[in-house]
């Protein structure tokens, strides 16, 4: 009976991987969206990128408006690319993971919702500068930059209201880099007029 015990206390027992350890189904879906985060920045970069060459071509480019959009969608991209690079919970729920460990629509769906989700942030904070909501030296100033001087018509409230030189055309794209990069930042904004408002 001893010598059971002794024998059964000196034979190896089987390693347990650690709890915080990942599954083969979670490094699968990790690897299929790094892959699809990287077509998706790809993409939304070279679209900027045959922009900004066609403006330097030929004089004409986007609006300062566009370009804040697309900074706001490459900074959903910067950030969801980080938490993916630091192995961070990218997933709503854990049962989802599932549903990425093969390509399909909803992978491809998935991968540019940071880059709607940013544009969408940018488009919004752009228009509350606009709008005067937010004044401060960190923040853009706007101006009507149309030969008469007026602006109040819609149309030229989109194609001549814009920041007022190019510390303030900075100002704007690096606000609408943040806007995308972080999740918060706009809705934390617009709770805060919201609040403003009620009083």
């Amino acid at each position: 009976m001893a010598d059971n015990e002794i024998s059964d206390s000196s034979s190896p027992k089987k390693a347990l991987p650690p709890d915080n350890e990942p599954d083969q189904a979670t490094l699968d879906a990790h690897r299929l969206m790094v892959m699809w985060l990287f077509i998706a920045t790809l993409l939304v970069a070279l679209t900027f990128l045959v922009l900004m060459l066609r403006f330097d071509i030929t004089g004409q480019g986007p609006s300062v408006m566009v370009v804040v959009i697309i900074s706001g969608s490459l900074g959903g991209f910067v950030s969801s690319l980080r938490r993916l690079y630091s192995f961070q919970d990218i997933f709503p729920r854990k049962q989802y993971v599932q549903l990425f460990r093969k390509t399909n629509f909803y992978v491809i769906a998935y991968s540019f919702v940071p880059a709607l989700v940013g544009m969408i942030g940018a488009a919004v904070i752009y228009v509350v500068f606009a709008a005067g909501l937010l004044k401060g030296g960190v923040f853009p100033e706007f101006h009507c930059s149309a030969t008469t001087g007026d602006c109040s018509a819609f149309y030229s409230f989109v194609a001549n209201w814009s920041p007022n030189g190019p510390a303030e055309f900075g100002k704007a794209i690096i606000w609408g880099f943040i806007a995308g990069f972080s999740e918060r930042f706009v809705p934390d904004i617009l709770n805060r007029l919201g609040s403003k408002a009620s009083e």
